[in-house]
């Protein structure tokens, strides 16, 4: 009588476990559900920053190491007419942090060198300090090395 509730059993066990390694199988299919890069809604001067923070990773990639500058530019931005995130960043000194960062931008446009280029990367940093600290990280890999300027 055992032997025949062991047959009995035996297809049930082989069911279930086959209907277990059902959801078992290849998860490649479900794409796949990750964190926003950025959860808050972009404003037009986060926007702008990102893509001045391209255009310096690109620079340093392509003029960084072997010192030729040569038809390296920037864009133009005058950030004092961008939206920002949220007006707490709007800072005290922001229009002069502003101001002399597109002197910066400008002065590199028209003679872009290492030197010009590390003004960029510091005009940066220095609103950054004041403002909004978050990409402070971020803006400092952008500096040349020492050995590069």
């Amino acid at each position: 009588m055992r032997q025949a509730s062991k047959k009995n059993r035996a297809p049930w066990v082989i069911a279930l476990v086959c209907f277990g390694l059902s959801f078992c199988g290849d998860e490649g299919n479900q794409a796949a559900k990750l964190a926003p890069i950025q959860p808050n809604k972009t404003s037009e001067l986060a926007l702008a920053m990102r893509t001045l923070d391209s255009e310096l990773v690109n620079l340093l990639a392509a003029h960084g190491e072997d010192g030729s500058w040569k038809k390296a530019s920037l864009s133009a931005l005058d950030l004092t007419e961008l939206m920002p995130t949220d007006s707490s960043m709007l800072i005290s000194g922001y229009t002069a942090f502003a101001a002399a960062f597109g002197k910066h931008v400008e002065a590199f446009n028209e003679r872009p060198s290492a030197e010009a280029y590390s003004a960029v990367v510091n005009g940066c940093l220095s609103c950054h300090q004041q403002a909004c600290p978050g990409p402070i990280e971020r803006i400092n890999k952008r500096k040349l090395n020492q050995t590069n300027l």
